[in-house]
């Protein structure tokens, strides 16, 4: 019983920041379907799903008999990956010697076994929120990101939308003393955009793995909001707490 999964580097580091932006450990899921991750942070202000299909990784050989779950530590991950270049390739290798479950990731002849974590005294998410959003569009990760780290400075921003004729704007305001940063952005609604406040941080580190790909984000007046993207088929989820 063995799985070997090879992922493109710049793909397996995109991954693992946005988990280390979340949360310390976590645990991997995997099957015959590929790998899925779902985590939260400590605070419960933000939540990051990752779901890689096997079709997203560059070989996936799946023999196990029944789903894999390992409970690790990012940053012991991140020791061998965070050296790799994109012409390097990873591999995750799961197998059962002596009944014991082993993870490894392989890379350039190095061999670097993965320690676990204890499955039952880790924090689990079982299902993902489901919520009735009251509106949903499409935006530009860029953009976002970019908006972002103008205003990083400042602890809170609102999300809004307005209308100008017969034209809608998504909005991104930052709340401070000094003049607002104001982020607008042309697109179709498929509702009404209440005026809701997010913290600037915890929305910034929920996307640290968007790249200039879009973005579909959805929500509600005073609800969280959600963004999902998607990287060489492989989709991200990113759930927001807005602030009280």
């Amino acid at each position: 019983m063995s799985l070997t999964a090879t992922l493109r580097v710049p793909l397996a580091k995109n991954i693992l920041r946005g988990l280390e932006a979340i949360n310390e450990e976590g645990i991997l899921c995997f099957d015959e379907a590929g790998l899925s991750i779902m985590l939260v942070d400590g605070n419960r202000f933000k939540m990051l799903r990752v779901i890689a299909p096997a079709e997203s990784f560059q070989t996936y050989d799946w023999q196990f008999s029944e789903p894999q779950e390992v409970g690790v530590i990012f940053a012991r991950m991140g020791a061998i990956i965070k050296t790799l270049t994109a012409k390097d390739e990873l591999t995750l290798a799961l197998d059962k010697p002596n009944e014991n479950l082993r993870f490894r990731l392989l890379a350039n002849g190095i061999s670097q076994t993965v320690k676990l974590l204890r499955l039952d005294l880790m924090n689990r998410i079982n299902a993902w929120p489901q919520r009735d959003w009251e509106y949903q569009t499409t935006i530009p990760g860029k953009n976002v990101k970019d908006f972002l780290r103008t205003v990083e400075k400042t602890v809170s921003f609102t999300l809004s939308a307005e209308k100008e004729s017969d034209d809608s704007n998504i909005v991104f305001q930052s709340n401070s003393q000094d003049e607002p940063v104001i982020w607008k952005h042309p697109v179709e609604l498929s509702g009404q955009v209440g005026p809701t406040l997010f913290t600037t941080t915890e929305v910034a580190s929920s996307l640290t793995a968007v790249g200039k790909n879009d973005i579909d984000i959805r929500g509600a007046a005073q609800a969280p909001v959600e963004f999902d993207w998607n990287i060489e088929g492989c989709q991200f989820t990113a759930l927001i707490a807005n602030r009280s």
